[in-house]
């Protein structure tokens, strides 16, 4: 009764839409190049210019191994989602019949939603960890037959209704550290830089927090949240 799900869509564009409210410049379709920092402050390019600020808060997400400058253990992970049409229908996966859930099997462990959508919508299924190392620039986009017959195995043996045909496929990235936790923290060589990949397929959900976090030590370089457990030099 306490479980519950984030639509990633309208949750980011709620957050964008206060931001604005709040005063902050919204750029999109803006690669960020490079970035530096020195005593002045910092100073970011990107693909149409150059912008310089007191502080700078990265968080590059699947563009972390490259721009956050720090010799960290990160490795982005090719990820297949995939959407089933049940057999037998999707009435017993309505919300009010199917939990959200992550399953852990000698297998594989995967993941998955209610039906939200409509007929059209299906079923989400995932695998959770594994994947195809990649980049940003490298990844295979295209879903390929031994992506569904992977995930179509290892949840056929759990929940066998799912074994339908694909309505919907498409691919995403995760960014891992070694222990699965996030990175966040102050770039311990730039101290007017914070730098924060929460990540390793999980962050996602905890974004609010993760922002005020952000916000406290790009503001004040301490935070009253407990995040020592996520300390970007744990790796060294």
């Amino acid at each position: 009764r306490r479980a519950g799900f984030l639509r990633p869509e309208a949750s980011i564009a709620a957050h964008l839409r206060r931001a604005a409210e709040l005063g902050a410049e919204l750029r999109f379709e803006e690669p960020a190049d490079a970035w530096e920092a020195d005593e002045r402050g910092v100073r970011v390019r990107t693909a149409r210019g150059s912008y310089e600020a007191e502080r700078l808060v990265i968080a590059p997400g699947a563009w972390a191994p490259q721009l956050l400058d720090l010799e960290l253990p990160l490795q982005v992970l090719r990820q297949v989602l995939v959407w089933f049409d049940p057999e037998g229908g999707t009435e017993p996966f309505l919300p009010d019949r199917f939990p959200i859930y992550i399953w852990e099997t000698p297998r594989a462990t995967f993941y998955g939603f209610p039906h939200q959508e409509g007929p059209p919508g299906g079923v989400k299924v995932a695998l959770h960890g594994g994947g195809e190392p990649c980049t940003p620039e490298t990844i295979d986009r295209n879903v390929r037959p031994d992506d569904i017959e992977e995930l179509r195995a290892v949840i056929g043996e759990r929940i066998p209704a799912l074994r339908g045909p694909v309505l919907h496929a498409q691919t995403c990235m995760y960014t891992m550290t070694p222990d699965e936790h996030f990175v966040l923290g102050m770039h311990p060589h730039r101290p007017n830089v914070v730098v924060a990949s929460p990540c390793s397929g999980h962050g996602f959900k905890f974004a609010s927090v993760v922002g005020e976090i952000l916000a406290d030590l790009a503001e004040t370089g301490a935070t009253r949240h407990p995040i020592g457990l996520f300390d970007p030099t744990r790796f060294a």
